[in-house]
């Protein structure tokens, strides 16, 4: 198979995902601009949202792209794949725990809050605590504090590990298909 046609493939597969993830982000940006946020049944709006998202990737999506790795050959087709699956799962979670900020600006302790920071400024530091949770570092400089937020550090850690057993198994399968054709 060729990179371009593996990519448009690879894109047709992981649209469902994107379109959810977007969808969840345009609520989240509703959520943040016209709910009053002092309501106590946001957290677990968005709580539910990510357990929604999170069942969707690890059921749905996973089984897509791993028809899809069954179709290439390659390790640098298969590396295109965890790339854009990691990205995504991290967005996807700065998004939340962006939004999990907004409703409740106790949610986090560490987390830097102005007067004069935006909402593009909140998700720069929610996809740092994001990248340093799914990568499993927890530098500890942000810790979640109340349940919602500690909830959703759980959701994007299983996530991680999900991803982990996911990508190690695909990449042994590879190895092994290439070992039987080669």
């Amino acid at each position: 198979m060729t990179s371009q046609n593996f990519l448009k493939q690879l894109l047709k597969h992981l649209r469902p995902a994107i379109v959810l993830v977007a969808f969840i982000a345009i609520g989240y940006i509703y959520l943040m601009r016209f709910v009053d946020h002092e309501l106590s049944w946001v957290p677990f709006l968005v709580i539910f949202l990510a357990f929604v998202k999170t069942g969707y990737f690890t059921f749905f999506t996973f089984r897509q792209v791993n028809e899809s790795i069954r179709q290439c050959h390659s390790f640098g087709q298969l590396l295109w794949i965890f790339g854009l699956l990691v990205i995504l799962i991290v967005f996807s979670y700065a998004a939340d725990f962006t939004c999990m900020m907004a409703a409740d600006s106790s949610s986090f302790q560490g987390f830097t809050t102005t007067e004069n920071f935006n909402y593009f400024e909140h998700l720069f530091e929610t996809f740092y605590f994001s990248i340093v949770t799914f990568a499993g570092i927890g530098y500890g400089d942000i810790v979640p504090v109340t349940i919602p937020s500690k909830i959703l550090v759980i959701m994007e850690i299983g996530q991680s590990f999900m991803m982990i057993v996911f990508g190690l198994s695909n990449i042994n399968n590879l190895r092994t298909t290439n070992t039987l054709n080669g």
